[in-house]
């Protein structure tokens, strides 16, 4: 029983002394990851992004897989920026283009798996999710226009164009009017000009400390919670705790540990054998492994190293880390809130090909040079 106890004890201060050397080591890099991925957080917009596309429809599939390879969405952004698309009359090309690029790479996680893993992986990995997005928004353009396998496959009753938004020179209420004379004395009239406030997608009134301030009207005094709003330093602190500590970090240390753990009770002879470029099912197989798990690009990064150093081929990996990071059970629980069983049955499939795929190019790609 002390043997046991001991073993157990010994175990858990080497994964933690694992831990602690992995943060150590990559501690730049984590850093610069949770920066860059709470300031895009905080200063994306992500309805902007959705118009965007919906105004460019004939540009529609490369705008969605640009916008979804290089911008840090979570699910709950991605949701945010595929429901508003899925409300509109935008064909599936660009919905599916978006949907298949937008979890596979990021600003952060290219960074991340620079650091940790490798320069070219992290290359690769981003040309993959281009390649993917563009290819199967181009293949759903065709089924959609030849088909009618894409017919009522979202959960809403019709997809009609969005609301418009508010606009200065059609609003039917002062909040939205940048020339109605106000007769408050707290509150000055507008003197900006309405070439600057009718940029502003929704103006209304914001108050601050009781006190309102109408479209471009200005304060007295410029206050530090007034600084503080304007750049959204508040949200950003919140940002760089909710997602950079509790997720990223948490995430990726968590990753260690699973893969230290791994090193430790599975022989590298069996990874090797299993996941090596001598194995021709090497690919298939982790792409297969991958369909269920949680992954994210930025915490699976140190079980990829760790899986490579023990003998993997970067193309598994590469495999793995596409289907881990857009397939899992949460996503597709989350897919199938507003879309129906043939729209996810073509998204795994595209997702399930394209990490195949990716995995064997990557692999004659480093055979190759």
């Amino acid at each position: 029983m002390n043997t046991v106890f001991l073993y157990v004890v010994n175990l858990l201060s080497e994964t933690i002394m694992t831990v602690l050397t992995s943060l150590q080591h990559n501690w730049l890099v984590l850093a610069i990851t949770i920066i860059t991925a709470a300031a895009m957080k905080t200063y994306v917009n992500t309805d902007k992004l959705s118009k965007l596309l919906m105004k460019r429809s004939n540009v529609s599939i490369f705008a969605s897989v640009l916008i979804g390879a290089f911008t840090p969405f979570c699910a709950c952004g991605t949701t945010a920026v595929l429901i508003g698309m899925l409300t509109t009359t935008l064909p599936w090309g660009p919905i599916m283009a978006f949907l298949t690029s937008s979890p596979l790479m990021s600003p952060d996680g290219f960074i991340l798996m620079s650091g940790v893993v490798s320069v070219r992986f992290a290359i690769g990995l981003t040309l993959a999710s281009l390649a993917i997005g563009l290819l199967s928004g181009f293949a759903t353009h065709i089924i959609e226009k030849k088909t009618t396998f894409l017919n009522n496959q979202t959960r809403y009753s019709d997809k009609t164009p969005a609301a418009a938004a508010c606009a200065c020179s059609a609003a039917p209420s002062p909040a939205c009017s940048c020339s109605t004379p106000l007769a408050q004395s707290n509150i000055h009239p507008a003197s900006c000009g309405t070439d600057y406030a009718c940029k502003l997608n929704s103006i209304g009134v914001v108050f601050h400390e009781h006190e309102a301030m109408y479209c471009c009207g200005i304060e007295n005094e410029f206050s530090f919670s007034d600084f503080l709003r304007k750049f959204k330093l508040r949200e950003l602190g919140r940002e760089l705790v909710n997602l950079g500590l509790k997720q990223i970090l948490l995430y990726f240390s968590i990753f260690v540990a699973v893969g230290f753990l791994i090193n430790h009770f599975v022989p590298a002879s069996i990874v090797s054998g299993l996941f090596g470029n001598n194995s021709i099912f090497a690919v298939p197989l982790a792409s297969v492994i991958g369909l269920p798990l949680y992954v994210t690009t930025e915490s699976a990064a140190p079980i990829i190293q760790t899986m490579i150093a023990s003998g993997s081929s970067e193309g598994a990996m590469m495999a793995f880390i596409i289907t881990g990071s857009a397939t899992s059970a949460w996503v597709i629980a989350g897919l199938s809130t507003f879309l129906k069983k043939r729209a996810i049955a073509l998204y795994v499939a595209f997702i399930l090909a394209g990490g195949i795929l990716s995995g064997y190019i990557y692999n004659l790609c480093t055979m190759l040079f």
